[in-house]
């Protein structure tokens, strides 16, 4: 990375304070009060060392930016590997819609030399000026004033209560129609927030400039529960790209480390998730070819189990035969072609409950994987088997294989079909 204060890490690597001389001790204090307040969720803490969990993306603390790239094989952490996984995971984030590239393919920033983080600011910004330039939407909203002439709808009860003694004033309700709306205020303090965390004075620049805009739009408290509210129709649909960057900045960011410590952001994925997610999305692809077969592609489908629980698979296929085709994701590295036996017994139960002849463990591929793929038989159900299959990401340029979606299908669900 050209920014000599950025570390890039892999899941489950050990970070001890002074590597490379970047990691200090008071990067390691401030990491601590937050991996505690998080629970450590995304990383434990040891003695004045950080343990990354199977969490990936991108924490910043002070002027330290740590980088946690997905790993699964058994290279050495050499930088040329570091650059793979890197662009790896920015291309990752970006098909699953957590990423927006295409935001900022025409500005002088560059995927292999900028950090992750970068990216997510820069995109951020992009998306903001967009929906700025293409208008901000505006929405009717109630407003009540205390005012000396009766404009509007007087509200008798408040009226009463807040003007005993004044009787020249009047308390109404007016309908206003303006750009002072939830959409846009997350929009706002997504950029107040940015403005507060970043250092470069080219993102300062165009965040002030974007604020001006906003002058007139509520500076509010922003949560879970204000994005559950935002609903989307025709015209807002343009902003769900701009929401979703902002929703990372705004519930990743940490502001409540005070009196000498820094505040923390972190935009962190669990990779178990965001490989199911990836997966999905690349085998979505082949809804829209007849000749394949598939029907569609559902993602965690739930269906019924016991009392009020239920079975949620990963990925499930359905085909024009009628036949049902379970996939669970794992991203994890098996020593051996041999899954656990817990996951063997999961995937005959989902064959059972979801009526599915033929259910698949996916792995990524690694150099210890001696087989493509290797079939697991209940002779008890002889009509029923699961597959633990390995998948390689990567095409020979080792960057990832935009047909993986058809690889999936070629090696490892097309013969079932006919068979079928």
């Amino acid at each position: 990375m050209s920014n000599r204060n950025v570390i890039q890490v892999f899941e489950h690597q050990v970070l001890k304070v002074n590597d490379s001389g970047q990691f200090r001790a008071n990067h390691f204090n401030d990491l601590e009060k937050y991996g505690y307040s998080t629970r450590e969720k995304y990383f434990s803490v040891g003695n004045k060392r950080i343990k990354f969990n199977n969490y990936v993306g991108v924490i910043q603390i002070r002027d330290l930016t740590i980088e946690v790239l997905p790993k699964a094989d058994f290279d050495d952490a050499n930088q040329l590997n570091k650059d793979k996984w890197h662009n790896a995971l920015v291309h990752m984030l970006n098909e699953c819609k957590l990423l927006k590239l295409d935001s900022i393919t025409n500005s002088k920033l560059k995927l292999k030399s900028s950090s992750i983080l970068d990216l997510y600011f820069e995109s951020f910004i992009s998306e903001s000026e967009k929906i700025l330039k293409s208008g901000l939407i505006k929405k009717y909203r109630t407003q009540e004033e205390n005012i000396h002439a009766l404009k509007g709808k007087l509200s008798f009860t408040k009226h009463i209560r807040k003007n005993l003694v004044h009787k020249e004033r009047f308390y109404v309700e007016n309908k206003v129609y303006d750009i002072d709306n939830a959409f846009n205020q997350v929009i706002k303090r997504g950029l107040i927030i940015l403005k507060s965390i970043t250092n470069n004075p080219k993102y300062i620049s165009r965040i002030n400039t974007l604020l001006i805009s906003f002058e007139n739009v509520s500076d509010v408290k922003i949560d879970h529960k204000s994005f559950n509210k935002l609903k989307y129709d025709r015209n807002k649909e343009r902003y769900r790209a701009v929401v979703t960057l902002a929703k990372l900045i705004i519930l990743r960011y940490n502001p409540d480390f005070k009196g000498g410590s820094e505040n923390v952001i972190a935009i962190m994925f669990d990779m178990n998730l965001l490989f199911e997610q990836y997966i999905y999305i690349k085998l979505k692809v082949l809804q829209r070819y007849s000749e394949v077969g598939i029907k569609e592609v559902k993602v965690q489908n739930k269906v019924p189990f016991w009392e009020n629980r239920g079975l949620k698979a990963d990925i499930v296929i359905e085909t024009y035969s009628n036949e049902v085709i379970v996939i669970d994701t794992k991203w994890k590295i098996l020593k051996t072609d041999s899954p656990s036996d817990p996951d063997l017994k999961q995937m005959f139960v989902y064959n059972l409950h979801y009526n599915s002849k033929l259910s698949i463990l996916l792995y990524p591929k690694t150099v210890l994987n001696s087989s493509l793929k290797k079939p697991f038989i209940n002779h008890n159900f002889k009509d029923l088997f699961c597959q633990v299959a390995f998948v390689e990401i990567f095409n020979e340029n080792q960057k990832l294989d935009s047909l993986l979606g058809y690889k999936i299908y070629n090696e490892l669900i097309k013969d079932e079909l006919l068979r079928a």
